[in-house]
């Protein structure tokens, strides 16, 4: 466009081309900036005739600029035409871009050739129309087995859940129940929903997960939010380690979540975007009490494994979810839809998964799409630099950088791990 409108020659720098994105950048970069000056110069000289850009130039500069002062000063009284000219040669210089050209940086190398099966240990597949699609894009990504977290209790939808992804595979898609907490003030809801889970595990289902409203939004008749380590709830969190099955929690959401959503805030868009995500205000509990309550509920029970979804919740702190890892025995974490976090400190995040790879599960909370995956194994199997996760996340603005994690550790992430915990059950 500009080559054609300025009568500049065109030379094409096509995508065969070593770094070819640093090098068109780079280009047209170089040419807006000669334009750029061409044009400045442009203005200055011809100032005696132009005198009215001048001044449309000049206002555009803010009330505090020196310049703006010294020209309202000049044009104040009577001037002529050569003053402007003498005084816009002399003070007016032309500004620079700044940008980071960054060579080679969002190279993708990726091999398209998943390393090892993989479990997703945090998916939602309840839309039952959905399942061959699901079964399809989990094929094409090389996903073994994915766990769908909306065996919903609440008019017993699990069943319709298990029935349903049975018929399309026994084993690639396993569902986990889900407590109907809103019945929490019903006589002996604890006990009762602890029998409907071990019902649910009898016909199939593999482990039982708690959504984020526990402890955040759910009340009970007294109008309290009702917390994670209500009493009430213990039958539920005994069955689960008496039937040895997994507990996958989630409990709070992003620090950003529960900060004003202003221009201080580094998810703005997202919030923006789902403004009901937003847990900023006295109506919520803090993040800290929240994920308090969660770690007294699984030192109570200590014979029940819990899976901290999204790195635990708190993955703007490796060191705490670390300092977790160690004083509880039966916790663990899965890396779901948080990679964008752990990939802006890959460093960090690097030592902490081989550290902690025997804690560590794969799960993404997309719907199965070969896409979202192979972004997934790109961050965990190459050291590429730069790579763009808003495409299908677009959590915050920055980029990630990849983990390169060793093959002994990626395959415990991909599976082993997982089918640890599974096979925990009790026959």
């Amino acid at each position: 466009m500009y080559s054609e409108k300025f009568e500049l020659p065109y030379k094409e720098i096509t995508n065969k081309i070593d770094d070819f994105r640093a090098k068109r950048i780079t280009f047209y970069l170089n040419l807006i900036n000669d334009l750029a000056k061409q044009k400045f110069e442009t203005l200055k000289n011809a100032a005696a005739e132009k005198s009215e850009a001048i001044k449309a130039y000049i206002n555009m500069l803010p009330d505090s600029s020196t310049i703006k002062a010294e020209f309202n000063k000049l044009t104040a009284y009577d001037y002529n035409f050569s003053e402007i000219r003498s005084w816009a040669i002399k003070n007016l210089t032309m500004g620079s871009i700044d940008v980071n050209i960054m060579t080679k940086v969002d190279k993708d190398n990726y091999i398209q050739d998943e390393k090892f099966p993989v479990i997703d240990i945090h998916n939602h597949l309840g839309d039952l129309q959905k399942n061959a699609k699901y079964l399809q894009e989990m094929d094409k990504a090389g996903v073994w087995m994915c766990v769908s977290l909306d065996g919903l209790s609440k008019d017993f939808f699990y069943k319709e859940h298990l029935k349903e992804s049975a018929k399309i595979s026994k084993d690639r898609i396993l569902v986990f129940f889900a407590p109907e907490w809103s019945r929490i003030d019903e006589p002996d809801f604890g006990k009762n929903e602890a029998k409907r889970l071990e019902e649910a595990v009898n016909l199939g289902a593999k482990g039982l997960k708690v959504f984020k409203s526990l402890g955040l939004t759910i009340k009970d008749k007294t109008g309290k939010i009702i917390p994670v380590d209500d009493p009430r709830l213990d039958p539920i969190w005994a069955k689960c380690g008496e039937l040895g099955i997994p507990v996958v929690i989630h409990s709070s959401d992003p620090k950003a979540f529960f900060e004003p959503i202003d221009e201080f805030n580094e998810r703005y868009d997202e919030l923006g975007m789902f403004p009901h995500w937003s847990f900023y205000g006295d109506e919520f509990p803090s993040k800290e009490e929240i994920l308090d309550q969660r770690n007294r509920m699984m030192k109570k029970h200590s014979e029940t494994i819990f899976i901290g979804a999204h790195m635990g919740n708190l993955p703007e702190d490796l060191e705490r979810v670390a300092m977790w890892l160690e004083q509880y025995p039966n916790f663990y974490v899965d890396i779901d839809a948080r990679i964008s976090e752990l990939g802006r400190q890959p460093y960090s995040a690097r030592d902490f998964m081989i550290k902690y790879q025997d804690r560590i599960l794969f799960g993404t909370d997309t719907e199965p799409n070969h896409r979202s995956y192979s972004i997934y194994y790109r961050f965990l199997e190459t050291k590429d630099q730069y790579i763009d996760q808003s495409e299908m996340f677009g959590q915050g603005r920055w980029m990630m950088y990849g983990l390169y994690l060793p093959d002994d550790v990626l395959e415990k992430i991909y599976n082993k791990n997982a089918l640890k915990i599974l096979a925990l059950r009790k026959k």
